[in-house]
């Protein structure tokens, strides 16, 4: 498997402690992945927001993941995000807004 930037960057710096057991499952992840298992990834609570879909969406093209379970805050935001998402606009400070701003 060809590294990419990301996989580089950790595997030179993530080399100790917590850093380094994320590594060894990184590593572990690959290895699995390379004997033919499949992977299963779960998911709770709000992830809209990082738009973890594009990564998702590219490790099941590259038939990195297989299944995906998750909990409904995850399907609704996601129908949210297929219907407004060319309307959103990021409101900056948006914890600032009184109730009659917002």
């Amino acid at each position: 498997m060809n590294k990419g930037p990301v996989s580089q960057f950790i595997q030179h710096h993530y080399r100790h402690f917590n850093a380094a057991a994320l590594m060894d499952a990184a590593k572990g992840y690959e290895t699995h992945l390379m004997e033919g298992g499949k992977m299963m990834i779960t998911l709770a609570g709000a992830m809209s927001t990082a738009e973890l879909g594009l990564s998702l969406a590219e490790m099941i093209r590259q038939d990195k993941v297989q299944i995906i379970s998750c909990t409904g805050a995850n399907l609704e935001e996601d129908i949210m995000n297929l219907v407004a998402h060319s309307h959103y606009k990021r409101v900056p400070n948006y914890r600032d807004l009184s109730p009659p701003d917002e």
